[in-house]
């Protein structure tokens, strides 16, 4: 009876080489930095210059629907002078240097002067043979790398720089090995980064332990959404010729969106969510008192020093209250939001997470926890809106969250 061998698993180096669209101003070089798997990595910051472009009505060759919309928009088409423009910026020591060229014609568009920096970083894993498997690399190089740059941003207070997804600040990266010798398995993972101070080879042929990894589709340059169209086109046209104002509760739903899309901070996801919901609590509470015909200013004031509506379920508590009062005035039925299935939900899976996130200092959140963490504040938004319809914003909220992915490839537009 014959078996089949067991194939064991080779421990090695893992380098992962990719640029990230932004400049880190530490000296170029080699930093020790922290793995959560193996305790010690390490990160190669290297910056460097180069230049980005748009050019208006040239789409990517392939398959493309462009051309219907091409068509589409010639009929409102305006003539565009083609003119040519170079600007110059003055750099710190004095000099001058070429930093954006635009054109103005019907094709044309800018090539603007960009500083980012090529990253380098290396890590051990337990078996080279997952290296192929591309979303295990990945996660393994931007758990490494996003702290880093965390580190990096608030001791240089650099607003510009923001984490590494698979979507974002991303593109290509190649990823080359180096398997471990029969007398380095027995060293600990801090020695053996020691020894890479010493000349060593890696693997770099495709198939031959190395792999090229590509980035997926970006959410923020995915197309369009759907056009708006029949009964909500009609609201928009006349809808744009209004004063308006967004609510700040909106505002801060939209940003919350953002960080789970764009930016992958599920705990400022969470943050601006349950944050979005407490505006509008509070926002609702004077809204209702204004309609009673309580001065704004006694409003302002019970609201911030009594102490029946210090802390947020307080305050909910007491938009049960006014809101029963007002459906009373206006002939309403009123359903109450505490203790209702939908307030359990938000007690749990938006203000329960918000609270680690503040209080604990918990940072492990998924994307599935953001994702219902909005999804909650907004039905909690559009249930409390329902139930006073005479004050009721304008614009009501989605409280789906059925249009977005993790993967920027799979959302429904």
């Amino acid at each position: 009876m014959s078996t089949v061998p067991t194939r064991l698993p080779r421990p090695g180096f893992v380098v992962a080489v990719f640029d990230v669209p932004f400049p880190i101003s530490v000296p170029i070089g080699a930093y020790y930095t922290y793995d959560p798997v193996k305790q010690v990595a390490c990160v190669e910051v290297s910056m460097r210059e180069g230049s980005r472009a748009f050019f208006r009505n040239r789409p990517i060759i392939g398959p493309t629907s462009f051309s219907e919309l091409q068509q589409a928009a010639r009929e409102l088409e305006r003539p565009r002078p083609d003119r040519s423009y170079l600007a110059a910026s003055r750099l710190h020591d004095g000099t001058q240097k070429a930093t954006l060229n635009i054109h103005t014609g019907a094709d044309g568009g800018y090539a603007e002067c960009k500083y980012y920096s090529q990253v380098t970083v290396t890590f051990l894993v337990d078996d080279l043979q997952t290296v192929p498997q591309e979303t295990d690399a990945l996660k393994r190089t931007f758990d490494i790398l996003n702290p880093f740059l965390d580190k990096y941003k608030i001791l240089n207070e650099d607003y510009r720089i923001s984490r590494v997804s698979r979507e974002r600040n991303f593109y290509f990266a190649a990823c080359h090995t180096s398997s471990l010798t029969d007398s380095e398995l027995a060293l600990t993972p801090h020695q053996l980064f020691t020894q890479l101070s010493q000349p060593r080879t890696f693997l770099t042929e495709l198939g031959h332990g190395a792999v090229n990894i590509l980035r997926t589709n970006s959410f923020e340059l995915l197309g369009p959404r759907s056009a708006l169209t029949g009964p909500a086109l009609t609201f928009f046209n006349q809808f744009v010729q209004e004063g308006y104002e967004l609510p700040l509760s909106y505002q801060l739903i939209m940003e919350a969106i953002a960080y789970l899309q764009r930016f992958r901070d599920y705990r400022l996801a969470l943050l601006n969510a349950e944050t979005a919901f407490e505006v509008y609590v509070i926002n609702r509470l004077q809204t209702l008192m204004l309609d009673s015909g309580m001065p704004a200013a006694q409003a302002s004031s019970l609201i911030e020093n009594d102490q029946s509506y210090w802390g947020v379920k307080k305050k909910i508590r007491q938009l049960d209250e006014w809101t029963q009062r007002y459906c009373a005035r206006n002939g309403l039925v009123c359903a109450p939001f505490m203790n209702s299935n939908l307030y359990n939900r938000w007690k749990t899976d938006l203000y329960g997470r918000r609270n680690a996130a503040v209080h604990a200092g918990k940072s492990g959140f998924s994307y599935a926890d953001a994702s219902s963490g909005i999804g909650i504040a907004k039905e909690c938004i559009v249930f409390l809106e329902a139930r006073t319809p005479t004050l009721a914003d304008k614009i009501q909220l989605n409280p789906l969250m059925t249009g977005f992915r993790d993967n920027a490839g799979e959302v429904m537009f």
